[in-house]
C-alpha cells in the first residue's frame, strides 16, 4: 500500500462527504430512512470445563436510500455490531461478515470479552442510464437459485444453517445490469472479495432469460483465481417451484492439487411448495464435487481457503436439506430445518418458534442440534454435523 498520497480505496468517504454536503435541493428530492435492531443470546454445551458457554450478538442497522435525481441514487446501511466473545461460532446462525476491500469499518472495541464494530454494510452509488444500471460500491449480490447449498453464488453466500437471512452481507464491487426485457437481464460484475485484488479479485457475468414460467441463466468468470462456469433453471409446475443449478470450477489454488481437485463440479436441485395455507416446504439436494465421500479425509478440507471464506459450505459429497414452516397462529410460526450429510450420516436440526410482538417486532427461540460421531481419539472431527455444538438461542428483532 502506498505510504504517501491518497489511499485509492478512500473514494467511498468522498461519496459520504458529497451525500452530506450536497446542495439542499438534491438532498430534499427523496430520502427514505429505516433501520433495525437485532439481538441474540446463544447458550451452548460447554466444549471444555470452565469454558464460557454463552455469547451475545447485537446489530443496530440504520438504512437510507437517497434519490439525488431521477437517474442517481445512493444506498447506505450503517451498522454497529457487538459480539461477545469475539470468536463465537454460534453467531454464524445470524451473522456472517464477508471479506471486504474498502476501508469502511472500524473496531471501536476489541477485547477478550467483546468486540464492537462500526461499519457500512452497504454504501453504493447507482446510476440509471436506462436500460443500463451501474452500481458502484458496497452492495448485496446474489447469483443462482439455491437456498441451502448455492453453486453459482460466489459473493458471500449464506451458510446452509443461517437462520437470520434479513440482510445479505455486502461486497465491494462495480456492477452493470442491462435490462433485456421483463425479468430478463445481463449482469456484469468486477469485485474484490478480500483485501488483495490480485488474490481476491472477481470478474464475471450472469445472463438471465425469462420465458413465461421458466427462467434460465448462464454464468461465467474468474473468482479468486478460479475459472468458473455454470447454469441455472427455475420453473413452476402446478404451483410447485422447481429449480436447479450446476457449476464447473477449474481451481487456481495450488493446494487443491494435493486434494486432487484441480477441477470439480457442484450442483443442487430444489422444490418449493405451499402445501396448505398454513404449511410451506423447501426441499433441496446437493452434490459437492469439491468435498469427499470419505470422512477420514475431512482434515484435508477444514482449513482450505475455499471453505474458510464460505464459498463451499461443506466437506462431504452428498447433501439433503428440508425446511418446513407452519403457521400456528396469525402471530406465531413454527419452523424447522434439517441438513443431512449423506457422506457421513450426520444431521443438523434447526427448530425455531417466531412470535410477532408488534407490527414491526418479533421474538424467536430455537436451537441447533448436531447428530453424528463427534471428535475422535485423534482429535479430529468424526462427522461434519456431529461436531457442531448443541446451541439454544433467543432473539429479538425490532424494525423502524
Amino acid at each position: 500500500m502506498p505510504t504517501n498520497g491518497a489511499d485509492p480505496r478512500s473514494w467511498p468517504w468522498l461519496l459520504l462527504l458529497f451525500w452530506f454536503l450536497a446542495p439542499p435541493g438534491l438532498q430534499a428530492r427523496d430520502l427514505d430512512w429505516g433501520g433495525s435492531i437485532r439481538s441474540y443470546l446463544f447458550l451452548r454445551e460447554r466444549p471444555v470445563p470452565a469454558a464460557r458457554n454463552d455469547s451475545e450478538l447485537a446489530i443496530f442497522r440504520l438504512t437510507s436510500n437517497l434519490e439525488l435525481s431521477r437517474r442517481v441514487r445512493v444506498e447506505s446501511h450503517a451498522i454497529l455490531n457487538f459480539l461477545s466473545p469475539p470468536l463465537s461460532t454460534s453467531a454464524h446462525l445470524a451473522d456472517s461478515p464477508a471479506a471486504l476491500y474498502l476501508p469502511l469499518e472500524h473496531r471501536l472495541m476489541n477485547r477478550p470479552e467483546g468486540r464492537l464494530l462500526a461499519a457500512f454494510d452497504r454504501l453504493n452509488l447507482e446510476l440509471d442510464f436506462d436500460p443500463l444500471d451501474v452500481i458502484v460500491g458496497r452492495q448485496a449480490l446474489t447469483w443462482g437459485v439455491s437456498y441451502f447449498w448455492p453453486a453459482l453464488d460466489l459473493f458471500a453466500p449464506f451458510a446452509p444453517q443461517r437462520l437470520d437471512r434479513d440482510y445479505k452481507p455486502g461486497i465491494d464491487a462495480v456492477r452493470g445490469v442491462l435490462r433485456l426485457g421483463q425479468f430478463s437481464e445481463l449482469e456484469v460484475v468486477a469485485a474484490s472479495l478480500g483485501p488483495d485484488p490480485g488474490e481476491d479479485g472477481a470478474a464475471g457475468f450472469q445472463l438471465r432469460l425469462n420465458a413465461g414460467a421458466v427462467d434460465v441463466g448462464v454464468m461465467g468468470g474468474s473468482f479468486h483465481g478460479d475459472d468458473v462456469a455454470g447454469l441455472f433453471l427455475t420453473s413452476d409446475l402446478a404451483g410447485t417451484g422447481l429449480r436447479g443449478e450446476v457449476s464447473w470450477t477449474r481451481s487456481g489454488d495450488v493446494a487443491d492439487a494435493e486434494r486432487n481437485r484441480e477441477t470439480f463440479w457442484r450442483g443442487s436441485v430444489g422444490v418449493d411448495r405451499q402445501l396448505t395455507p398454513y404449511l410451506t416446504l423447501i426441499l433441496e439436494g446437493a452434490y459437492n464435487g469439491y468435498g469427499t465421500g470419505s470422512p477420514g479425509e475431512y482434515p484435508l478440507y477444514f482449513d482450505s481457503d475455499r471453505i474458510s471464506r464460505g464459498e463451499v459450505n461443506g466437506t462431504g459429497r452428498l447433501y439433503g436439506g428440508v425446511s418446513l414452516a407452519l403457521l400456528l397462529h396469525p402471530l406465531c410460526t413454527l419452523s424447522t430445518s434439517a441438513l443431512f450429510n449423506g457422506s457421513d450420516g450426520s444431521l443438523l436440526w434447526l427448530p425455531s418458534l417466531t412470535w410477532s410482538t408488534g407490527n414491526d417486532s418479533e421474538f424467536l427461540v430455537g436451537s441447533q442440534l448436531g447428530f453424528g460421531a463427534g471428535q475422535g481419539a485423534d482429535g479430529q472431527r468424526g462427522t461434519e454435523y456431529g461436531g457442531v455444538p448443541r446451541t439454544l438461542f433467543f432473539g429479538f428483532k425490532q424494525y423502524f
